[in-house]
């Protein structure tokens, strides 16, 4: 067993977390700017940032009810054997707490 390909593994789980948390921290930082500007995109010299709006849905009560419904049908069927499933190899990383 290569236990330095787990280490690599392990650091750059650890670098990716940290950038994508510093990149969460400006992403954040840049919007707020580019409203604040009134534009919709800003070209720099590393490429154009543009802001887009996405929808967040809010359904009724009997959407939601349904949505209920089928959540409790597809875990009958589970339960029962009706459903299939396929199973493939994943890897699950857990650091230690340091």
């Amino acid at each position: 067993m290569n236990d330095k390909i787990y280490e690599e593994y392990a650091v750059l789980d650890a670098k990716i977390k940290e950038l994508t948390a510093q990149k969460d921290e400006i992403k954040t930082r840049i919007v707020s700017e580019v409203v604040a500007s009134g534009e919709k995109s800003i070209a720099t010299a590393v490429g154009k940032f543009t802001i887009s709006q996405y929808r967040t849905w809010t359904y009724t009560d009997n959407v939601t009810e349904l949505e209920e419904e089928f959540k409790a049908l597809k875990a009958k069927e589970q339960s029962v054997g009706v459903a299939t499933y396929e199973e493939k190899p994943s890897l699950r990383f857990s650091a230690l707490k340091l």
